[in-house]
């Protein structure tokens, strides 16, 4: 390979790589009110008139949430924020259910949920679960 072709490669893999998005998590609930993201999620798809709330905290290693519905816990785990150029995706994971969660829906919930909040919304689907959620 020439130099000329040589250095016109070195430019684009340069030129390239500056322009791809790198994914930025954001590590606190100070960071996402920053971002305009909102820590507490209200369902509006749910069929009982009973929302399921989540709630994003800061936890000992990063952020963590908690989900109630009717006052009841029902799920808890580990939460994270990706931005990646303007998109966001939350992803909750290693979830655990209480017992308030119906059996069948205990058993059929993944322990990970990821989706993009479009629009200040976030619809998350698991098996035979799906919700829909709006910042609060």
């Amino acid at each position: 390979m020439s130099p000329t072709k040589l250095g016109w490669l070195v430019c684009l893999f340069t030129l390239g790589g500056a322009t791809l998005a790198h994914a930025t998590c954001l590590t606190s609930v100070t960071e996402l009110k920053a971002r305009g993201i909102k820590a507490n999620w209200q369902e509006t798809t749910m069929d009982d008139g009973k929302p399921l709330t989540i709630v994003i905290a800061d936890g000992a290693g990063g952020l963590v949430y908690s989900a109630s519905k009717a006052g009841k816990p029902w799920l808890s785990g580990k939460a994270s924020f990706c931005r990646s150029g303007a998109a966001t995706t939350v992803t909750l994971s290693n979830t655990k259910a209480t017992k308030h969660v119906p059996l069948v829906t205990r058993l059929a919930l993944p322990s990970t949920l990821s989706a993009p909040i479009v629009n200040d919304e976030i619809r998350l689907a698991g098996g035979a679960w799906r919700g829909t959620f709006v910042g609060r």
